[in-house]
């Protein structure tokens, strides 16, 4: 299993780049999450993520979700402390089952929001300038609203709440604890402390009247089967018996095996104990009633019965593979000399001092050569998103972080360099 742990804001890739350069903070993108999912061992299934997060970037985080859901992992997700606008978002990646919070944990759900209104850049509002303005506002007030109507769409499919209920919650703006959450179906399970016992699960919250549906239905379905098995001339349904499945062994002795139809398998009631070898060669071990394993036959060709023609054959495919094997080893042979005279040219190279040695290694591990060109030619135009759902990646929340603070005063102090 693979832990992936989303402990900071949701942000684009460029806005990433500039907060640690800038400010030395740390965000997660999409390229993160494709990176890892793409360096987990191709025989791992499993993908355990850990969210203490308060949201971002609305196409970061619709991205995210979706490369979960399409990578075929198995996918389990715990809040440990704060699940957040599009963190919310994330989480609904696993499903409800395993879906759990810890007992202190809090959510927030909230409609999308822009930080400011996107008017463009003007040294002085011209009237015409204006009539743009309000059709720019017009576009992002309905982008807004179809954003609105995604998320919350996401929220009712993936949690089975109400809609009014959750459009209400979004509204407030609000934190809920584990518990509300654990109600409208954002989680399964809230896990109480190592040393407690305490567990509350989503189903332990059912309605009475939901209980006492099942306990009915549970109760007519009894009394069904107490009929059917009255007819039957049964008292209940241990006294009902398998039908025996006569099998006999190669030396002619019969075992009596409690099966209706198929092969015989292990576990399965038997008589008389011991083993017992059958016409196809196989063998089934039979104690103290039960069939304990079933030996196929080997069917392993030893060279005593082949024939001339046949032992030539073997000896000519033995032939074949030590001929690839030993061209195989001559090949390994000359990689090993190339290799030892590149060790040997290398001795004599400079040797990297111990601050070079680490910015080469920020270097490979940001993306190498590709992505410090990336950033020695970087012009951003973009403005991170902090706690808030974003639409477009020209807005951000309406209640700025402070990295978002420290973002949007660098980028307003290059622009305003520019227009000079």
């Amino acid at each position: 299993m693979a832990i992936l742990k989303i402990y900071n804001d949701i942000v684009g890739e460029e806005d990433k780049v500039m907060l640690q350069m800038w400010e030395g903070i740390d965000g997660i993108c999409f390229k993160d999450i494709d990176g890892f999912l793409t360096s987990m061992k191709p025989d791992d299934d499993d993908v355990d993520i850990r969210i203490h997060c308060r949201g971002g970037d609305c196409v970061e985080g619709w991205a995210i979700y979706d490369k979960l859901r399409q990578s075929g992992k198995t996918i389990s997700c715990t809040v440990e402390g704060e699940c957040s606008s599009m963190a919310t978002i994330i989480l609904l990646a696993a499903p409800l089952e395993r879906r759990h919070a810890t007992d202190n944990s809090h959510f927030c759900i909230h409609n999308p929001a822009a930080a400011w209104p996107d008017l463009g850049c003007h040294d002085r509002f011209t009237a015409d300038a204006i009539d743009a303005g309000i059709k720019k506002l017009g576009l992002q007030v309905e982008q807004l609203r179809n954003e609105q109507k995604k998320i919350l769409s996401l929220y009712v499919e993936r949690t089975g709440a109400d809609e009014t209920e959750l459009q209400e919650l979004m509204d407030k703006d609000t934190f809920i604890d584990a518990d509300r959450a654990l109600e409208l179906g954002f989680i399964s399970e809230v896990l109480a402390p190592i040393t407690a016992k305490r567990i509350r699960t989503f189903n332990n919250i059912q309605t009475t009247r939901t209980m006492n549906k099942k306990k009915a239905k549970v109760s007519v379905e009894r009394g069904v089967i107490s009929r059917l098995l009255a007819k039957a001339g049964y008292k209940k349904l241990s006294d009902v018996k398998m039908n025996a499945l006569a099998v006999t062994a190669a030396d002619g002795t019969e075992l009596t095996i409690e099966r209706e139809e198929g092969e015989p398998q292990v576990g399965d009631a038997a008589s008389p104990d011991g083993e017992f070898v059958m016409e196809d060669g196989s063998t089934i071990v039979i104690a103290d009633g039960i069939v304990t394993d079933i030996i196929p036959a080997d069917d392993d060709v030893s060279a005593e019965g082949l024939d001339e023609n046949e032992l030539m054959e073997k000896v000519e495919e033995l032939q074949t593979e030590n001929d690839s094997l030993t061209e195989e080893v001559e090949t390994l042979t000359q990689e090993k000399e190339e290799l030892e005279a590149q060790l040997e040219a290398l001795k004599g190279a400079r040797v990297l001092s111990s601050n070079e040695k680490v910015i080469l290694a920020k270097v490979n591990r940001a993306g190498g050569l590709a992505w410090l060109n990336k950033v020695c030619a970087l012009s951003s135009q973009e403005t991170p998103a902090g706690r808030g759902f974003r639409e477009n990646r020209n807005g951000c929340s309406a209640q700025e972080t402070p990295v978002q603070k420290a973002l949007r005063e660098k980028k307003e102090a290059i622009a305003n360099k520019r227009k000079k």
